[in-house]
């Protein structure tokens, strides 16, 4: 039934979730506020913010080196850091090793006459994946290490085709942090792969409740929608999330068979349009549901062009040897 309703187009989605190379950038100001408790004593302190600007809510080392050697500190649950008795001298302050973040460096001078600065660090995510958009993905900033590695993991597995390690290792990630709505978004993704689209409901509403105004898992709900023939209800998710993620080429290609499967064709194609724009080869379905608009329209021609590009990219696809049929039927003769 599902194949039938999406004109066994199957699935063709492959979504990654990596991180965009950006340099760790700080702010140093002259001093910090008055009632700050870290100023008093020669304490050299400040505070650690992830990506997206909040403070990081998990623990990070902080290292300060001298001429004497490296001392090391932790932050606290709301970013904050401080190490005591610091005298008259130069040092650098270190944040390298956390696997999600680039490492961050920062030369500090403190002079006997004046108080030690205050440190404003904005931490950025390492350019180790990148997500569909290219766009920075702050959600991972404050996963424990642990988790964040299995969800890496699992990536790397999902990647090579083998998505049952890739959801043993998602589940290991959720247990080591309850409230990692990408991995639970992840599951859902690859539930969906496998056809166990119940599991990948389940998954996804766990990571909608977790992230309400995240664009992510609705947009991975609205494909799974699409997927169960819930045509209407996908078209409603995908453009709600294709608003804050636009660049999504496998969000408009669903939009597009959503659209066209409803028979609202004129925006199918403008939505199938833009996801060859965006996912180029990738998007290779696109062409296949462009050329049964244009058929539909009457237009053989283009029909042809678009059915002849989708064999091109898919030459092994389950509808081959209809799509060629349709070809054939379909192609002008030279007598013509």
């Amino acid at each position: 039934m599902l194949k039938k309703a999406l004109g066994g187009s199957g699935l063709s989605l492959v979504l990654f979730l990596l991180f965009a190379a950006v340099r760790v950038t700080a702010q140093i100001s002259p001093g910090a506020p008055p009632t700050d408790p870290f100023r008093l004593g020669g304490g050299l302190s400040g505070v650690v913010h992830a990506p997206d600007g909040q403070r990081l809510s998990r623990r990070v080392s902080v290292r300060l080196r001298s001429m004497e050697g490296d001392r090391v500190t932790t932050t606290d649950d709301k970013g904050n850091f401080t190490f005591s008795g610091v005298t008259k001298g130069d040092y650098v302050v270190i944040i390298d090793k956390e696997p999600a973040f680039e490492p961050y460096s920062e030369n500090v001078s403190i002079q006997a006459a004046s108080a030690p600065p205050y440190l404003n660090i904005r931490l950025r995510l390492k350019a180790e994946a990148k997500a569909e958009t290219g766009v920075v993905n702050a959600e991972l900033a404050n996963v424990p290490p642990r988790a964040l590695a299995f969800y890496q993991k699992a990536h790397e597995l999902a990647k090579a085709g083998n998505g049952k390690a890739a959801i043993e290792q998602l589940h290991k990630a959720i247990a080591e942090y309850s409230d990692f709505m990408l991995a639970y978004n992840e599951l859902g993704f690859q539930y969906l792969l496998l056809g166990e689209l119940n599991k990948a409901d389940e998954s996804l509403a766990k990571a909608r409740k977790l992230a309400p105004e995240s664009a992510t898992p609705l947009l991975t709900h609205g494909i799974l929608l699409a997927l169960m023939g819930k045509f209407d209800l996908a078209v409603t998710e995908l453009q709600t999330a294709l608003k804050q993620k636009d660049q999504s080429a496998n969000g408009h290609l669903y939009l597009g068979q959503s659209l066209a499967n409803l028979g609202r064709f004129p925006e199918a194609e403008v939505q199938l349009t833009r996801a060859i724009e965006l996912g180029g080869d990738e998007s290779k379905d696109a062409h296949r549901f462009l050329g049964g608009i244009y058929l539909q329209r009457g237009d053989r021609e283009k029909a042809v062009a678009e059915f002849e590009t989708y064999l091109k990219l898919a030459p092994k696809a389950k509808d081959a040897e209809q799509i060629r049929q349709v070809i054939r039927q379909n192609k002008p003769s030279r007598n013509q």
